[in-house]
């Protein structure tokens, strides 16, 4: 199978008669290989390191938990998926009356990011009987604080989609 771009390792030979491919898999690797990535990726490392992941893994655990209890307590809102004792730093959910992308943009006014589709998972919303969910993720910077911004602009969406 040819190349369908050239540049990098993926040519063995030039010359002015023609060229040859370089084995594969840099056969197939165009441009630039990926340096700035691989620097920052060996920097989240060390973060991660130092930070150390047993406190990560608890603080994730405290705030889905602390997330999920909050969530729960928005009428209509519909939690996917299990418990917080077996999930990890997602919740997917949808809110009764108001279409998750609609809940991407008022949270978004409030400053919260969440994903709003069908998450690579159409077959499973379509099993669910759902068109598409609203997905919170959260990690070792969210706070309790920002988790109640979250549950206060799931009010707002209500409030202006809800009759």
């Amino acid at each position: 199978m040819p190349p369908f771009m050239g540049g990098g390792d993926m040519i063995r030979e030039v010359k002015l008669s023609g060229s040859k491919w370089n084995s594969v898999p840099f056969k197939f690797e165009a441009g630039t290989p990926s340096i700035a990535e691989a620097i920052g990726l060996g920097a989240a490392v060390d973060y991660l390191q130092q930070v150390g992941m047993t406190w990560v893994h608890a603080h994730e655990r405290e705030i889905t938990h602390y997330a999920y209890a909050r969530m729960a307590e928005v009428e209509g809102l519909h939690i996917l998926g299990p418990g917080p004792e077996t999930r990890g730093g997602l919740i997917a959910f949808t809110l009764e009356g108001v279409h998750p992308h609609d809940i991407a943009a008022i949270l978004d006014r409030s400053g919260v990011a969440v994903r709003a589709g069908h998450h690579c998972a159409q077959p499973l919303h379509d099993r669910l009987g759902i068109h598409a969910s609203a997905r919170a993720s959260f990690y070792l910077y969210n706070t309790p604080a920002e988790v109640d911004v979250l549950v206060e602009a799931l009010h707002k969406a209500q409030e202006i989609f809800t009759v």
